[in-house]
């Protein structure tokens, strides 16, 4: 992908961490309002081999707690991938710790259905009425 030209608007505006972008979103008069940059992070949770079977007598649970985290704004996406090799979230937090704390506190990885926890910084771009009714 190529770099906008010399003074063209960036698409997502520049990342301050914690902050707004500073200004409107886009150059044609977004009806969104800006949009918001907040500490997020990519959640990806790998599956065991076995996962089809094992999270059976979880996966009641597991929802509650995924539906939890999207109620009250931590998580702006669950989700997994269809072949059951990973599941895969957007999480808001304070830190990479605080996320990972957020899936461990889930039964599939209390109860071995994931296997492995990757957390990395990302940057998501939210419209201020993400999430908020």
């Amino acid at each position: 992908m190529r770099p906008p030209a010399p003074g063209a608007a960036h698409p997502t505006g520049p990342h301050r961490p914690g902050g707004d972008p500073g200004g409107p979103a886009g150059s044609g008069g977004d009806p969104g309002g800006e949009l918001h940059f907040a500490p997020t992070y990519l959640v990806t949770a790998a599956f065991a081999a076995d996962a089809a079977v094992r999270r059976e007598p979880h996966r009641a649970a597991h929802l509650a707690h995924m539906r939890a985290l999207l109620v009250d704004g931590t998580a702006l996406v669950v989700g997994a991938h269809a072949d059951l090799r990973a599941s895969v979230l957007v999480l808001r937090a304070a830190d990479a710790t605080a996320a990972r704390a957020h899936l461990e506190q889930d039964p599939y990885w209390r109860h071995g259905v994931w296997t492995a926890i990757d957390v990395v910084d990302y940057l998501a771009a939210t419209a201020p009425t993400l999430g908020r009714s």
